[in-house]
């Protein structure tokens, strides 16, 4: 997908750290690769960004005054500024300090002392991302009912990130997931009923998907599908029962389904434990194991029988 960015030397890069040397460092690295503005305090860059609007911040996480990850949980709550990827650096490789910097919305992390060419790699990296979701939004990849991707943009990514995780051999996980009894919801209620129905639960369904590579896009109809990089079986279960819990507990009445408020049901697959190494095999096991969630009395998750047999 990469090869529509055609050059970011145009993007503007936000550094926040207390430490000017490290300013200077970071802005010195990268002056050959985009334009850098850089600041002192994280107070400061937040009130910048809304004139600025960097395409990436890479920031200390512990900084005078409020701290790293308070700025970036500020921002992400922000809906104007929610789409900037921020990076952190630090010299803390404490596992929790390192799923601290995930929960706040970061996309990476860049330990100290600070390495020339790993850090222009992944500002590289991030960067054509960015532009490229700028890009994809502008374009027809956009479902116009939910706000989410569309199947079109689905059917690109799945094929490309499957073959990263073959490639790096991490697992990737794949959820299709189905309002139950939709059609009776339609016909009782009413489409336009129908309708906030089913952008409430896409609204939902990617409030979980916390991390900005977790992929969540409108599959058909009311049938959702999310995409996982780098993650395991058993994270994506914890995901799936997640979703089935949090669309329960919007307790949006539904009176044509036993359960009286709108449910879903899940199916995951797994690439790894479940051998699957082309798009239709993980689609296939995933759309199994949905309809095996329907039939055990929907409002769950099931796993494919590839990942538990």
């Amino acid at each position: 997908m990469f090869e529509i960015v055609h050059s970011i030397e145009s993007c503007t890069v936000l550094v926040v750290d207390d430490a000017k040397v490290i300013r200077k460092l970071v802005s010195a690295i990268l002056k050959p690769v985009c334009r850098t503005v850089s600041f002192e305090s994280a107070e400061t860059a937040l009130k910048v960004c809304h004139k600025i609007k960097p395409d990436l911040i890479i920031m200390d996480i512990h900084l005078e005054g409020m701290s790293g990850l308070e700025a970036c949980q500020q921002l992400k709550s922000d809906p104007e500024l929610a789409d900037i990827p921020l990076i952190f650096i630090t010299s803390n490789q404490d596992p929790k300090t390192q799923e601290k910097c995930w929960d706040a919305g970061a996309v990476d992390f860049i330990e100290k002392p600070l390495v020339a060419s790993t850090l222009v790699k992944r500002i590289t990296t991030h960067l054509k991302y960015k532009v490229q979701a700028d890009i994809l939004t502008n374009q027809s990849f956009v479902d116009g009912l939910t706000e989410l991707y569309n199947r079109r943009f689905f059917d690109i990514e799945i094929e490309r990130l499957l073959k990263d995780s073959l490639r790096r051999r991490v697992p990737l996980a794949l959820l299709l997931i189905d309002i139950d009894f939709f059609k009776k919801f339609n016909d009782s209620l009413g489409h336009l009923e129908g309708d906030q129905a089913l952008k409430s639960v896409t609204r939902q369904v990617s409030l979980c998907a916390r991390r900005p590579v977790d992929l969540v896009c409108r599959y058909g109809g009311e049938e959702i599908a999310v995409l996982l990089p780098d993650t395991s079986v058993h994270s994506a279960q914890q995901f799936a029962s997640d979703i089935v819990k949090s669309i329960a507990g919007l307790a949006i009445v539904h009176p044509m389904s036993p359960h009286k408020h709108v449910t879903v049901s899940v199916g995951l697959s797994c690439t790894g434990s479940s051998k699957a190494t082309t798009p239709a095999q993980l689609i296939a096991q995933a759309d199994d194991a949905l309809y095996h969630a329907k039939e055990a009395g929907r409002n769950q998750y099931q796993a494919s029988v590839a990942l538990v047999s």
